[in-house]
């Protein structure tokens, strides 16, 4: 029995399992190899992300946080329109409220070639906002919920003027005043 056992133990110690100091080497290496590999896994998934945010992300140049482009809202155009206005609302918000008679003045005054969109919460019946609207006069072209978040959209009420390929041209956050209002208006009256 002797020579079997001691045959075994020296197997164990030639595989380096007879060893505690040498088995707390190999298990201290195994876990820094495997963290260093998971490490950069994550660096490399950060990287991607980070690359992806900023190629197909990227935020406007007014520091909105509204993205530069809206493809979605390509639909929205008409043959004949070369602009589109995108107004942010809900009927909750006493700044929306307040906004009314300014965007009835803008649906007015804008140029034929531009069309006008309400962009509303999804969260609240499209119903009661359309009746809303219709209680206001306020007259737009299409109403439709918007993906506001997923679009970089934070506050209500929003102006957004988007060109023939639904890139972000102008966009203005909250109540206007008096000057904002004149600037939005001479953009959305200009004849392109």
């Amino acid at each position: 029995m002797n020579g079997l056992a001691s045959n075994f133990f020296r197997a164990e110690d030639i595989l380096g399992f007879g060893s505690k100091s040498y088995r707390v080497d190999t298990s201290f290496r195994e876990i820094t190899m495997r963290y260093l590999e998971w490490t950069m896994y994550v660096l490399v998934v950060v990287a991607l992300l980070f690359f992806l945010r900023v190629t197909f992300f990227a935020k406007s140049i007014d520091d909105h946080g509204i993205v530069d482009t809206l493809p979605a809202m390509l639909e929205y155009f008409h043959e004949d329109q070369d602009r589109l206005v995108l107004i942010v609302l809900t009927p909750t918000c006493p700044y929306c409220l307040q906004s009314y008679p300014f965007y009835r003045t803008l649906v007015a005054e804008k140029s034929e070639n531009t069309g006008v969109v309400a962009g509303i919460n999804p969260s609240i019946s499209i119903e009661l906002q359309r009746r809303i609207l219709q209680k206001e006069n306020l007259s737009v072209d299409t109403l439709i919920a918007l993906p506001n978040q997923d679009w970089g959209i934070t506050s209500v009420p929003t102006i957004i003027i988007l060109d023939d390929r639904a890139r972000v041209e102008h966009v203005w956050v909250g109540l206007l005043d008096a000057d904002r209002e004149k600037k939005v208006l001479s953009v959305v009256a200009q004849n392109e």
